[in-house]
């Protein structure tokens, strides 16, 4: 028996496969249909649509077989996707690859088999619409022919199939930026609508006290829709593919001083102390405006979990080739009901120690922007003093 040799372009050739997100998935129609169809044009007792990742073949439909996958270094798909034609054999018990193949010598018996591959627009095979008999055969020119149209019917199915549920996602996350400016934007703006109203009916009567402290409610609403309305925009930019990544080295400190300075309005309005540890010989390999960003949102959300009179701070420390920078505070943490999904959607967060509103759009949009520079996000849970979160970049 012969195993396949890799693909010229094997880690391409499987990043093609996982962006169509099917492995594993249920059964559907529409890939049934297809494999019944060549089945049935073919004359073949069995037919599969057989996904080929790094270790296995997996079916996404099949007839005439139970099994759900097979390994990698048996399947006779792994040799069909060399090929740039349908990839033909005849008798397996007469062809030296296969004569002693466990698929040969054991069930399903394959004697013959005939696949064509899934080819995606880049050209690279992700898999093979194929057809098996137990007996020897050959496939006619016709028949030969209707199993590459098919192929191509099948990767037209997966790319519908992926653009359906992109759209999907869209809606779900349509949804959510609607209900965000239903909700958390209308809540600041009524504030500050009534402390308005409060101050030009009853300007005259009012303490220089009562004025100070009605101005502290229009700036902390004002800031609380800004910082809304910063991260709905990186949002829409980040969803529409305006954001761009530029790589460059530059030290460390003077982005989080600048981003520290930035925030020290939110900071003062529940007196937290800010402070940072970053050594001035640091230097990041990265986009300085994400970095910027993601670093504001982090502060934002430690400002508003942390309790008044608390500290929020931003440390930075090289390990392995690696800038870590933490944002922490001395909060109550992160429940443990939305770690697992902090950072891979927008989850609704908990007030802030001042009944702080949350939308859930700066970590999400944070750990986005992390990765888009090569590094990485996660919650540190040796800190037991409030929360913690780091970012990775690599070193300059």
């Amino acid at each position: 028996m012969e195993s396949a040799a890799e693909h010229s372009s094997e880690e391409s050739r499987l990043k093609a496969l996982l962006r169509y997100e099917v492995l594993d998935t249920e059964d559907e129609t529409a890939f049934d249909e297809l494999t019944e169809l060549a089945s049935a044009i073919c004359n073949t007792p069995i037919s599969l649509v057989s996904l080929v990742d790094d270790h296995r073949q997996w079916f996404k439909s099949k007839v005439g077989l139970d099994a759900t996958e097979t390994s990698k270094d048996i399947a006779f798909c792994s040799h069909a996707i060399l090929q740039d034609e349908v990839f033909e054999v005849s008798d397996a018990l007469k062809d030296k690859r296969f004569t002693d193949n466990p698929l040969v010598s054991g069930a399903p018996d394959i004697r013959f088999y005939a696949g064509a591959p899934l080819c995606n627009a880049d050209g690279l095979p992700v898999g093979t619409l194929c057809v098996i008999d137990t007996k020897a055969r050959e496939l006619t020119d016709d028949q030969r022919r209707a199993l590459q149209v098919l192929a191509k019917q099948v990767i037209s199915q997966l790319e519908l199939r992926l653009n359906n549920r992109r759209l999907e996602r869209l809606n779900k996350e349509r949804e959510q930026l609607f209900a965000v400016l239903a909700h958390d934007l209308r809540s600041p703006f009524n504030s500050i609508l009534g402390v308005a109203r409060r101050l030009r009916n009853k300007a005259k009567d009012l303490s220089p006290v009562d004025v100070g402290k009605m101005s502290e409610l229009v700036l902390n609403s004002s800031l609380s829709v800004y910082q809304l309305l910063d991260e709905l925009l990186q949002w829409s930019e980040n969803r529409l593919g305006a954001t761009q990544c530029n790589l460059s080295e530059a030290p460390l400190l003077p982005l989080v001083e600048q981003t520290l300075s930035f925030m020290s309005e939110n900071a003062e309005l529940k007196s937290i102390e800010l402070k940072q540890q970053v050594s001035s010989d640091i230097k990041i390999k990265g986009d300085t405006t994400l970095i910027k960003t993601t670093l504001r949102n982090l502060l934002a959300n430690a400002i508003k979990y942390a309790p008044e009179g608390g500290r929020v701070e931003v440390l930075a420390v090289v390990r392995g080739g690696l800038v870590e920078v933490s944002v922490q505070d001395n909060g109550d943490g992160v429940p443990e009901a939305i770690k697992k999904s902090l950072f891979v959607e927008c989850v609704e967060s908990q007030r802030g120690t001042q009944g702080e509103t949350g939308h859930g759009l700066g970590l999400s949009l944070s750990y986005d922007f992390v990765r888009m520079q090569g590094g990485r996000m996660w919650i540190d849970e040796n800190y037991k003093e409030g929360a913690k979160i780091t970012f990775s970049l690599p070193s300059a």
